[in-house]
């Protein structure tokens, strides 16, 4: 079984799954080399854990083994990133990335929400302003302003005909 995708978890997801597992333990892999840096690094008032440290991972061991609530905390959150990381790849594979940042900017807003909900956050009126620039950026970037606008029209024969024919353009199709 090669790296041509004739196999394994390469051939059923056409390598987007193996390339996302890749992508997780290389970053696993960084932040924890980035963990021996960051144990030595102080950081004074602006750290909290006993040592003043930027990182302090063996009294982050220490807590989850002390607190069953943390570590199924740690456990709810792994599980969450894995899920929207596979739902991510279907979504890019099966539609767009650009459908993917939509999702990703209503995940924002989710988290948002259930942290609002629960208490852990309180109301102010200028998160409702951030909110609707991250929208707004993220519409601008993906060309939504021109399919809004009121010169707008259904794409042509040519256009449908450059996608065809796999003509690359720039970001929001400028050559």
């Amino acid at each position: 079984m090669g790296s041509g995708g004739h196999g394994g978890l390469w051939g059923i997801w056409g390598g987007y799954g193996v390339r996302g597992i890749w992508g997780g333990f290389f970053g696993f892999v960084l932040l924890a080399l980035l963990l021996l840096p960051m144990y030595y690094i102080p950081a004074g008032g602006f750290s909290a854990n006993p040592r003043g440290v930027l990182e302090d991972a063996p009294d982050a061991f220490c807590q989850l083994g002390r607190r069953p609530l943390i570590s199924l905390a740690l456990l709810a959150t792994v599980a969450s990133i894995a899920f929207f990381n596979f739902a991510g790849l279907s979504v890019t594979k099966e539609l767009s990335a650009t459908t993917r940042t939509v999702l990703d900017s209503l995940r924002t807003l989710a988290v948002w929400v259930c942290s609002l909900l629960l208490g852990w956050e309180s109301f102010h009126a200028l998160q409702l302003v951030g909110f609707g620039v991250l929208l707004a950026g993220t519409g601008l970037y993906n060309g939504l302003h021109r399919a809004l606008g009121p010169c707008a029209r259904p794409g042509g024969a040519a256009e449908r005909q450059g996608l065809l024919q796999g003509e690359q353009g720039g970001v929001n199709g400028e050559s």
